[in-house]
């Protein structure tokens, strides 16, 4: 028999392939649930309502995934009295207490860890490869990281000094969007600091999680 008369079954027609690990289904599914997407102020997502909004692109195939509302003055005025009036109770927890919020956040950042991979790559456009095994994992290390510092302020020579200030307002770029999140997020809380955040806009959409988080 020749090479040329083998007959080779086509066995690819009766396999039935499940969705991949990294299956972006869950993620657009949440995205297609809001029309678009408020600020978050005060514990609770804001109504988009008429605020002028901006689209979020897939910079992979440069298709809309979101749509988000574009911050005014209002807005940032209603978020930094938000973390105003909160500042006082936070500021006021123990180190143990505020460090059992930081344990807590990071062990939801690992529970939704391929979420949150898979929507910092339609969102970012980084390999998922990247996401999934550096930069998601870095963030839930660093909320772990400052929730041992959180525990250490009272005692430790090095950290016994540092006192919260109020509230910081923080941005970041589109680069490595939730890590440079925890990066900011993190040590503002350990040391009893709270938070107004800007995302970039092009990468707006893992930081929306982290807050529902």
């Amino acid at each position: 028999m020749t090479k040329d008369t083998v007959e080779i079954p086509d066995i690819m027609e009766s396999l039935e392939y499940g969705p991949a690990p990294e299956s972006d289904a869950e993620v657009r599914q949440w995205l297609e649930q809001r029309d678009a997407f408020g600020h978050f102020i005060g514990g609770r997502f804001t109504d988009p309502g008429d605020a002028e909004l901006f689209d979020v692109m897939n910079p992979a195939d440069n298709t809309r995934i979101a749509r988000v509302a574009q911050g005014s003055r209002h807005d940032v005025d209603a978020a930094v009295a938000a973390a105003r009036s909160a500042f006082p109770d936070w500021s006021a927890l123990d180190g143990h207490a505020r460090a059992r919020y930081l344990y807590a956040i990071a062990r939801q950042v690992q529970k939704h860890s391929r979420f949150l991979a898979v929507l910092e790559t339609l969102d970012n456009g980084k390999p998922i490869r990247e996401t999934r095994d550096i930069d998601i994992p870095l963030v839930a290390r660093h909320f772990y990281h400052h929730a041992g510092w959180a525990q250490l302020m009272g005692t430790d020579p090095e950290l016994r000094d540092y006192r919260p200030l109020g509230v910081a307002g923080q941005i970041i770029p589109w680069n490595f969007p939730l890590l440079m999140l925890a990066w900011k997020i993190a040590p503002a809380l350990a040391a009893g600091n709270t938070v107004v955040l800007k995302p970039a806009e092009y990468t707006p959409l893992t930081a929306l999680r982290f807050a529902g988080i």
